[in-house]
């Protein structure tokens, strides 16, 4: 299989932040007054944008609050130009108020997300003097009779629109990921109710090469790390899901998964190859080194394949995050009485804990061979279950000679 193209979402990008950051400011800027002006009560926008700086703070995943911003975008847009053609209501001031409440919370944080490279809290600071200056002019302009009230309007809303517009196309080509996985948050938190727990959390670095590994006991697996992990992740996912006609775009164009194929003996593995190029763009790589779902209650991990040790050997400075997954096992997507969704009943509010250990860098003393180096990850995946109060494990040893390899 020939490499895919590197997918531009993985790479640095210094542009596509600063400047929705700028358009959100200065469509604040330019709809503040207007939206604040008579035709609509005093206290609409105010309150709109409150509310809309809350809901753009408060939600603190770095990556998937990136996904509030083409919505908002699209939302300001739509209430500016309602205004244009109705002139500002209630309804058009708090519309306008609420979606750039949301992006200026959301921008207010600068942490680098990702592929997104950003800017400094320094930078982000001065974009309020643009606003504070355009959100003064026209007053003072009205007050002093250099400007009409009803011309100024019509020009600063004109302005907003053109920002705000410009803003949802950005971010709508550079942000869907995010969106796209705040858009399915809900129904995966109808199902489930994931909790983090252990040294890694809040410890895991939001930019640079990472490398995640976990066992693995039902397809959602993915789903339940992308939900604590602070940042975008790179999930190796086999062929057998990943060639599914939705799945295979969704994967592909969105996700950015990397497909294993499916087959028992290779003489090359090009995913690997794809997930150090992966590593060397930044990315965070999930791996499930077990290579199938758990099948038994009494094996609870098996024997890691060689992928995870490659992928380390190549670059050994890597930082690793193992994880421990509790509650998958049992769910309807694995194999717990009978085939993953065969005839079981969808999961409610099913609790999963997810044990997260600090990123460390393994020794390269253990990576010198693949069989230490596998057991080492196992028993850093086992030892992550006690962040969730789980038993310890038996400790993984080398076999002696007529144990299962």
């Amino acid at each position: 299989m020939t490499p895919a193209a590197d997918p531009p979402t993985a790479r640095p990008d210094e542009t596509t932040l600063p400047l929705l950051r700028a358009a959100a400011f200065l469509g604040l800027a330019l709809t503040a007054w207007p939206a604040a002006s008579p035709g609509a009560n005093w206290y609409v926008w105010p309150a709109a944008f409150a509310a809309g700086v809350a809901v753009g703070a408060l939600y603190r995943h770095p990556h998937r609050r990136l996904g509030f911003v083409p919505v908002a975008f699209a939302a300001g847009a739509v209430a500016v130009a309602a205004a244009m053609a109705w002139g500002w209501g209630d309804a058009a001031a708090a519309g306008e108020g609420l979606a750039v409440g949301v992006l200026v919370g959301v921008f207010s944080d600068a942490r680098p997300v990702g592929p997104y490279a950003d800017t400094s809290r320094l930078w982000v600071a001065g974009l309020w003097l643009p606003v504070v200056a355009l959100a003064v002019l026209p007053p003072v302009a009205v007050h002093h009779g250099l400007a009409r009230p009803d011309t100024l309007r019509t020009a600063y809303t004109a302005g907003g629109l053109v920002a705000l517009a410009a803003g949802a196309g950005l971010a709508v080509l550079r942000l869907f990921r995010p969106a796209f996985e705040l858009a399915v948050e809900p129904l995966l938190g109808v199902m489930y109710r994931v909790r983090a727990a252990g040294p890694g959390v809040g410890a895991i670095p939001v930019a640079g090469p990472c490398l995640v590994v976990a066992n693995h006991s039902c397809w959602f697996d993915p789903f339940f790390l992308a939900k604590v992990l602070p940042r975008p992740v790179t999930p190796m996912m086999t062929a057998r899901f990943y060639d599914r006609p939705v799945l295979r775009w969704l994967m592909r164009r969105v996700i950015h998964a990397i497909r294993v194929p499916e087959a028992a003996f290779r003489h090359d593995a090009p995913e690997l190859a794809e997930a150090v190029a992966a590593l060397d763009r930044g990315a965070c790589v999930v791996i499930f080194p077990e290579g199938y779902l758990r099948r038994t209650e009494d094996r609870p991990l098996r024997r890691f394949g060689r992928g995870a040790w490659r992928i380390l050997a190549a670059r050994p400075d890597t930082p690793v995050v193992t994880c421990w997954i509790e509650g998958g096992w049992g769910s309807f997507t694995s194999y717990f009485g009978g085939r993953p969704a065969a005839g079981k009943r969808p999961d409610l509010r099913r609790r999963i804990g997810i044990g997260v250990s600090a990123p460390a860098v393994l020794d390269p003393a253990t990576l010198a061979a693949h069989l230490p180096a596998r057991l080492d990850l196992m028993n850093r995946v086992a030892a992550a279950r006690t962040a969730l109060g789980l038993p310890e494990l038996p400790p993984y040893e080398v076999p002696r000679p007529g144990d299962e390899e």
